[in-house]
């Protein structure tokens, strides 16, 4: 959470959601400055540490909203932070999976491959927003869809074949723009990032010509 959080040490306590290997990548190729490699190197490290026997998500991709670097679940971040996968959790498979989509990097297809097997089981009509970490449904609305699970859900997709069902049917529902159980503005916004990233229209800025 960085250090304006008052922690002994801050890296005690992560939020895996937020990790963006791709745009860790971008500021590398911007900067010239190697050492986002391992900053990528620790994100992969720290998500991978977060799915185990103990969570009860080594194999569904599920990730804690918090959890220590080593990845066990914890509070510690507020009172009442929450620590199964939710409104902050949902955004990983967007992250990786745009790592994948741009990088080609192994390590997003195995992560992918956990949540896309996972959610491809449900379906994209039954997804709900909030599981526990064993993949039991925990919604927070008990009708509706939120497009800030279903767009990074689909983009996780798109690491498989093109012909996925999970990816044909989260799009399909994206693009009613309906999904907004969530909120508009949270799931407005995921409505956005998804729908620009399968249609092809996220942008790589490492590829794009400078502003003179």
């Amino acid at each position: 959470p960085g250090d304006g959080w008052n922690l002994p040490d801050p890296w005690t306590l992560v939020n895996v959601s937020y990790f963006a290997p791709s745009y860790y990548r971008a500021f590398a190729a911007v900067t010239g400055n190697m050492g986002w490699n391992e900053v990528i190197k620790t994100s992969y490290d720290t998500l991978e540490n977060s799915l185990n026997a103990e969570n009860k998500n080594a194999d569904n991709g599920l990730v804690p909203a918090w959890s220590t670097s080593k990845g066990a679940p914890t509070g510690a971040a507020f009172d009442g932070a929450p620590t199964h996968y939710q409104y902050d959790s949902c955004r990983t498979p967007f992250r990786i999976g745009v790592d994948y989509c741009q990088y080609n990097e192994p390590r997003a297809k195995a992560y992918a491959a956990k949540t896309n097997q996972f959610f491809g089981g449900i379906g994209a009509a039954k997804i709900v927003d909030g599981y526990n970490l064993d993949g039991t449904p925990r919604p927070l609305n008990a009708t509706g869809q939120s497009a800030a699970f279903i767009g990074p859900i689909a983009v996780g997709a798109m690491t498989t074949s093109a012909d996925s069902p999970l990816l044909a049917q989260s799009y399909t529902a994206l693009a009613t723009r309906g999904l907004l159980v969530g909120g508009e503005y949270y799931d407005g916004s995921w409505t956005v990032l998804a729908l620009l990233m399968l249609s092809g229209n996220f942008l790589d800025y490492t590829l794009e010509t400078p502003l003179k």
